[in-house]
């Protein structure tokens, strides 16, 4: 039997052919939308039409072509959810520029990475990322211009608001406005942040080919097509970044919340008799267990998809129970897969346990682990590690192709780092994790960060960490600290310390151990397993 023998391919045909860039696209479609809601703000009840988004961008993309912004220049949005958002993000993609969306709570340190990534000429921020981008504005050497998403009031600043902008375009002018034409298959459009495998985040890139073909697969999706949607997934996360874009392409409406508040989410499920949740394994904690979900009616879901981290079976199972709903299922993607390749299609029976099966257009392999090069494929049952191929898959990371050939091989395959198997049906699972990285609450917090953090601190000899399972988060950042000689350091204290010096899911939630050494291989490399083996047995 041939070592290719074990490739799998994705059943079913793509509808629709796009040859449309993804600014014509958003263009042509918020057109036919016109004064239909598009977005509701669950925390104000203030509407905004898709005509309102198509004429305030078209404006905003006028303002910035007269200011110099051509094609391929990056333009970043780091902001919390809003219903501004959307707007420099079409703007950005008419104009064939690149659109980089940013955590607005990453610490100075980060956002200064992040930055530094791209460079991008303009830098559309709300008020939460205001003060760190004061802090770090002049150390950005290329000089970006800012704009302020909103009239946020007194704020003592000079930079201009989007309002500003616009107003400065006639609205004589909008509707000869057309979008600037790219090369689909090879622009890119978009740049996320991903950690890759380690280090600190990396550029990932989209092109227009990737966009348009997760919307040509999730067009029909209930998630996504004529439906009212609640969007508590932050923007600037690859999951809710790409079921953003679908979801101004196919006209759904979205109740967008700014952070999630559990009232407020229940209320709003009630309110607008919401069919379809697209969530993470938190929210799905919190539906299982908190005591406020059976004060509301909701009765009309009919169907939740949970992505961007694992949920466990038993909490699968318990909101199944509780909200009496049989249609619970999860979905396996990257930020370097655009979205999920594994999911399960229409009329496809749910398997508890299982990520789904894969995505039209999309193949994959299951290859033997701690191989790269290799010609091998492993069969149904048989754990490996998951690679696939496809339209889906990025282009790259930017600037960066030392870590772009370690992760995509010379025939395509995308390396995914993750440990699972298939079954005789087609059914995927996901079992471990070969990468470093760990997932809290579907945030990426890679070890190798922390760790250089933690060997700053005065009386640290060494140190180490990894993700513990937790139910409600996926898994929490534990450290091992190895001392120095003649030095009393406390544990709350180097909590302080690191938790000061990152973002929120960055933090040192699953406390300090101290141990005597790091167990390590012959090289150097830390034994995470061994580490965790060690939590498991309680050992330490």
């Amino acid at each position: 039997m041939s070592k290719q023998a074990h490739i799998l391919h994705g059943k079913g045909e793509l509808i629709l052919e796009l040859d449309f860039s993804v600014g014509q696209l958003l263009l042509k479609q918020l057109t036919i939308h016109d004064t239909r809601v598009a977005q509701i703000d669950a925390h104000t009840g203030k509407e905004q039409t898709f005509k309102y988004i198509l004429d305030t961008s078209r404006k905003l993309a006028i303002y910035l072509q007269k200011e110099g912004l051509k094609v391929n220049d990056a333009v970043a949005v780091c902001s919390e959810n809003n219903l501004e958002f959307c707007i420099p993000v079409c703007a950005t993609f008419y104009l064939g520029a690149i659109v980089c969306p940013l955590n607005p709570l990453y610490s100075t340190g980060e956002l200064k990475h992040a930055l530094t990534i791209t460079k991008p000429k303009y830098i559309f921020i709300s008020t939460i990322a205001l003060n760190n981008m004061i802090s770090i504005f002049k150390e950005l050497h290329w000089s970006p211009r800012i704009l302020l998403l909103n009239d946020y009031g007194n704020i003592d600043v000079s930079w201009m608001s989007i309002c500003e902008a616009v107003s400065s375009v006639s609205d004589d002018n909008i509707d000869k406005f057309q979008a600037v034409p790219v090369d689909v298959n090879n622009h890119v459009t978009a740049i996320l942040c991903s950690s890759g495998t380690t280090g600190l985040p990396k550029g990932v890139m989209w092109t227009d080919k990737n966009i348009t073909t997760i919307i040509r697969m999730y067009i029909t999706n209930p998630l996504v097509a004529n439906v009212m949607s609640l969007v508590v997934l932050p923007f600037f996360h690859a999951y809710s970044f790409a079921l953003l874009v679908i979801r101004l392409v196919s006209g759904n409406s979205g109740v967008v919340f700014s952070r999630f508040e559990e009232k407020l989410f229940l209320q709003s499920i009630e309110k607008y008799k919401i069919e379809y949740l697209a969530v993470v394994p938190s929210i799905m904690v919190f539906l299982a267990k908190h005591p406020l979900v059976d004060k509301y009616d909701l009765s009309s879901i009919k169907q939740i998809w949970c992505g961007a981290a694992p949920l466990s079976q038993q909490i699968q199972r318990a909101v199944a129970k509780r909200l009496n709903i049989s249609q619970i299922t999860q979905g396996y993607g990257l930020t370097e897969t655009t979205l999920a390749v594994l999911y399960f299609p229409d009329n496809t029976a749910a398997k508890f346990g299982s990520v789904g099966m894969l995505g039209p257009g999309v193949s994959a392999k299951i290859i033997p682990l701690g191989e790269f090069e290799t010609d091998e494929t492993l069969g149904p049952n048989c754990e490996g590690e998951l690679c696939f191929k496809g339209d889906l898959i990025m282009k790259g990371y930017y600037n960066d192709k030392k870590s772009t050939s370690m992760t995509i091989d010379k025939d395509g395959w995308l390396h995914t780092g993750d440990v699972g198997y298939y079954d005789e049906e087609g059914y995927f699972y996901i079992v471990d994790r070969v990468k470093e990285l760990i997932k809290y609450k579907g945030y990426q917090v890679p070890p190798a960060e922390l760790e250089a953090i933690l060997l700053t601190y005065s009386g640290i000899k060494d140190a180490a960490v990894i993700g513990i399972p937790n139910e409600e988060t996926g898994e929490l950042p534990i450290a091992f600290v190895v001392k120095q000689k003649g030095f009393d350091i406390r544990e709350e204290d180097i909590i302080q310390y690191v938790n000061e010096r990152v973002s929120n899911p960055k933090r040192l939630r699953g406390g300090i151990k101290f141990v005597d050494s790091i167990p390590k291989t012959p090289s150097g490399k830390i034994l995470r397993r061994v580490l965790r083996n060690m939590i498991l047995k309680s050992k330490i």
